[in-house]
């Protein structure tokens, strides 16, 4: 739409905000450094920038004149709707749901961030496999070589807590095994 400076406005669906209540309406600038991909798909789909003005002012030729549009949006800076609700929801907090991207563990030495480690065996490829818990909650699988390179400490400790050393007894190398 055409803002009443004569500068063209998206209306804009925030990630995370399903209710058309929360979309805005946005000038282009305010849309190129966080959504230029989106923008330019959009544009392309409907033949480009150019195409837009057209239809629009074609649009705003159509109206009867000296009439008002209720039904027209303001742009979000002076929108009702957010001076009603006091934010802007690019403004706030996205919904956890809208966070939920798959974890990774960190970069770098895990040994800070590991709250527990487990190890078994694959019954398949008879590797030992380890199991970690983050401190964050989640849960990994990982082989040993990289369990040594990332927290070679903790996987020493949890060998410490585990291995057994049993002395045996040793019979003398000069003698012979005793026969029965």
């Amino acid at each position: 739409m055409i803002g009443k400076g004569g500068e063209l406005l998206y209306e804009v669906k925030w990630e995370g905000y399903e209710k058309k209540s929360d979309r805005t309406w946005e000038p282009e600038e305010n849309l190129t450094e966080n959504a230029s991909e989106a923008l330019n798909e959009y544009l392309k789909s409907i033949g480009g920038r150019e195409a837009l003005l057209n239809e629009t002012h074609t649009a705003v030729q159509g109206k009867k004149r000296g009439r008002k549009d209720s039904s027209t949006p303001q742009a979000s800076s002076t929108s009702k709707r957010s001076k009603r609700n006091g934010s802007h929801p690019a403004d706030s907090e996205p919904p956890a749901s809208a966070k939920q991207a798959v974890w990774k563990p960190p970069a770098g030495s895990w040994e800070d961030h590991i709250a527990h480690l487990d190890a078994c065996e694959d019954e398949e490829t008879h590797k030992l496999m380890v199991y970690l818990t983050w401190k964050n909650g989640h849960k990994t699988q990982h082989e040993t070589s990289v369990i040594y390179s990332r927290c070679p400490q903790k996987m020493l400790q949890f060998y410490e807590r585990h291995v057994r050393i049993v002395k045996r007894e040793e019979t003398p190398v000069d003698s012979p095994p005793a026969n029965s």
